[in-house]
């Protein structure tokens, strides 16, 4: 009976010890992740934000407006409408972002509108898309940002304007980018965004940071950054570096003249 009671014992401190070590690999992978998306995505507090669209205006043959203007694939018979759209790259990112986030933290995220969160600044957040995204735009041009703009169709370093990347005229290739910065109104927020000159580009550029996270933190732990892909459109898993740096000077090196 003694050795039976000792082994049911054994075998519960073992599954103890297991369990203390699990916990403590699921906090260090917490605390890496934060390192690159900050805290409040470990406590439900990061901010997924989407671009709303508005949908074209269309009339009949009368002049009359039509609403009913979105189709289905393959069923042109059907006509649906819809008063503000959102991008399809935009819910592959959401995709992507939403479940990195799930299994690195075991927390969530909360999913806005561009339009939702307005003026509000006081939020970690990742935006998606360049200019069709409110949060974007404020992220380009807070005073946190010392990195680059997006310019007359073209992403540009803030220092002198010069060109980083030109859009391709290659239809089998688009580039996107990915940027992280301290607002400089609450620098304990992280505001990242990802956006490309086309969809595949910021699809690609999330789907890179949701999952190479542990490659940007090794290069540039939780400070600041600015990193350009390359992908193959309608392969977000080709997106690949191309262009990264942690200050504006670096990144200047690295950027062509117009």
């Amino acid at each position: 009976m003694t050795d039976v009671t000792g082994g049911i014992g054994t075998g519960i401190a073992t599954r103890g010890m297991w369990e203390i070590s699990r916990a403590a690999l699921k906090r260090a992978a917490s605390w890496r992740y934060k390192q690159v998306f900050g805290r409040d995505a470990a406590e439900g507090n990061l901010h997924l934000i989407y671009a709303l669209l508005n949908p074209p205006k269309a009339v009949n043959a009368s002049g009359a407006q039509v609403k009913h203007i979105f189709s289905k694939s393959g069923d042109e018979s059907s006509r649906f409408s819809i008063s503000e759209a959102v991008s399809v790259c935009e819910v592959r990112a959401v995709t992507y972002l939403a479940e990195s986030v799930a299994s690195n933290t075991g927390s969530w995220v909360a999913l806005k509108s561009d339009k939702e969160l307005g003026t509000k600044l006081d939020l970690s957040y990742i935006s998606l898309g360049v200019l069709s995204n409110n949060k974007t735009i404020d992220l380009l041009h807070n005073d946190g940002n010392p990195f680059a703009d997006f310019r007359d169709g073209r992403f540009v370093t803030k220092l002198t304007g010069r060109t980083i990347i030109a859009p391709s005229t290659d239809p089998k290739i688009d580039y996107g980018m990915i940027l992280k910065i301290h607002p400089a109104s609450a620098p304990e927020r992280n505001w990242i965004c990802c956006g490309g000159y086309d969809e595949w580009g910021t699809s690609g550029a999330a789907r890179y940071l949701a999952h190479r996270w542990r490659d940007i933190r090794k290069k540039f732990g939780n400070r600041p950054f600015v990193i350009f892909v390359r992908v193959e459109p309608g392969r977000d898993e080709s997106a690949d570096d191309i262009i990264s740096a942690a200050t504006p000077e670096k990144l200047e090196k690295q950027a062509r003249s117009t």
